[in-house]
């Protein structure tokens, strides 16, 4: 079975981004090592909305060079980096697409798409930075501010000496809802 994740960091609050979409907040965290660079080199295809897209290729280089990237627009991308494709189709059809792969992948963002995707039973595990911020308000790490109804089994928890808390969950099977 093809292991789809959601791997971000969030909010105390549940909030992955400010309100502008920029993820500066997490900049203070940067100093410890929670494992991304292991994470990554598992990774075969990644998964990211337009909007996280747009955010990721404005912050500077793109970091995630040598990897396939799919994204969500249906106005399709100009001058994307070698690898990166526009996904012009529905989720259902994303996600049909995604268990068929033979390789890990990982759903970026943003809450929209981990949402969707979610509902449409396409995410075999979340793997969750709970990082010791509130923000107050921004872009909630679940659209709407609400996850479809679903349960989940804990696989793991780590903890950080500076708070920042490991919640690494499978997403046990269910029948896909819609939102």
């Amino acid at each position: 079975m093809t292991v789809r994740v959601a791997y971000i960091a969030t909010s105390l609050d549940g909030f992955i981004a400010a309100e502008d979409g920029s993820v500066a907040w997490l900049e203070a965290f940067q100093a410890t090592d929670y494992g991304y660079g292991e994470f990554f080199a598992g990774i075969g295809t990644l998964v990211m909305g337009r909007a996280t897209y747009d955010q990721v290729l404005h912050s500077g280089a793109w970091p995630y060079a040598g990897k396939r990237c799919l994204v969500l627009s249906r106005r399709g991308i100009a001058h994307a980096p070698e690898g990166v494709e526009a996904w012009k189709g529905d989720l259902a059809s994303l996600a049909a697409h995604l268990a068929a792969l033979p390789e890990r992948v990982w759903v970026v963002g943003g809450g929209k798409l981990i949402a969707g995707l979610l509902a449409e039973g396409a995410l075999t595990e979340l793997d969750l930075f709970v990082m010791p911020a509130l923000l107050g308000r921004g872009v909630p790490l679940f659209a709407g501010g609400h996850p479809p109804p679903g349960r989940l089994n804990l696989l793991d928890t780590q903890t950080w000496p500076n708070g920042v808390v490991r919640l690494r969950y499978a997403v046990a099977e269910a029948t896909p809802t819609k939102l």
